[in-house]
């Protein structure tokens, strides 16, 4: 799976709006299944994965939850016609995600696609979720990120009865515990949630700052004017690139002469921070 920094959700079935968000500068489009799709046109929108657009973008597919029936029907739908990862929504239990981990190999074989080509990616977006977040992103290899459902109106909010703001206060612990779980787990990308608000593009750089802060490298959109702030919230700057680089530069140089601890800007550097640094830059 390709990092991305911003995630655009589009309703599958609306293929005009897939077609515009594949031309959009998301990173990543989510063709969704699930809440954005009435009951009677779901297997309209499961078609019209038949047909996706080419573009830079890396397309996904939400699928319907494991509860209702449809899910496995999307999974197939979605591996037949290369999407580059399929997302689970209200995802609580280890067992689901292995049972969709197994289903994704067997469609790879199936249609001649290289096993673990097709990424999985829980949502987290219930209490019993947060509370299970190590289990769950843990559960197989193909777990290449992670979603937290942080959203004003979403299911998260209302199972946690929190009064939710942009400054996170009352989904601090829900983030910071995904966060860890998907760190643990060697996870690369946790991907924060939607701003509802999709005219309010302050309060959207005000959430897509604080999820940054916290650790996370990417965010959700639910509509194309918000992908702009959230591209520009997880781009580093040139400055902290620069910043980071001479760090490297400087510690080499010192680890050279036999020294591991070198004074850079008036901070100390030793292997800890070089090691942030290489980090920060997504250097091994």
């Amino acid at each position: 799976m390709k990092a991305v920094r911003s995630m655009l959700f589009v309703p599958g079935d609306r293929p005009d709006l897939i077609a515009k968000a594949a031309r959009s500068p998301a990173d990543g489009v989510i063709v969704d299944l699930e809440d954005a799709v009435a009951a009677g046109v779901k297997e309209e929108a499961r078609a019209n994965l038949g047909c996706l657009p080419d573009g830079e973008a890396s397309f996904f597919v939400r699928l319907n939850g494991f509860d209702t029936g449809l899910m496995w029907e999307d999974l197939v739908a979605a591996a037949r016609a290369g999407a580059d990862g399929v997302i689970i929504p209200k995802a609580e239990q280890r067992r689901v995600v292995l049972k969709a981990c197994g289903a994704l190999s067997a469609l790879e074989a199936a249609t001649g696609r290289p096993d673990g080509s097709v990424a999985l990616i829980p949502m987290i977006e219930t209490a019993m979720g947060v509370r299970n977040a190590f289990e769950i992103v843990g559960g197989c290899q193909r777990v290449e990120a992670v979603m937290l459902g942080s959203g004003e109106q979403g299911d998260l909010v209302a199972d946690l009865r929190v009064r939710w703001e942009p400054e996170g206060t009352g989904l601090h612990y829900s983030r910071s515990r995904v966060l860890l779980a998907a760190r643990s787990a060697g996870i690369a990308q946790p991907i924060d949630g939607v701003f509802m608000d999709y005219r309010n593009l302050e309060g959207l750089r005000t959430e897509s700052r604080l999820a940054r802060r916290i650790g996370y490298s990417a965010k959700l959109a639910i509509h194309p004017a918000q992908v702009d702030v959230i591209n520009e919230v997880f781009t580093p700057t040139d400055e902290e690139v620069a910043r980071h680089r001479a760090i490297l530069e400087a510690f080499a140089e010192a680890e050279s002469g036999g020294t591991a601890a070198v004074s850079v800007e008036g901070r100390m550097v030793d292997y800890a921070a070089a090691r942030t640094a290489r980090s920060f830059l997504g250097e091994s």
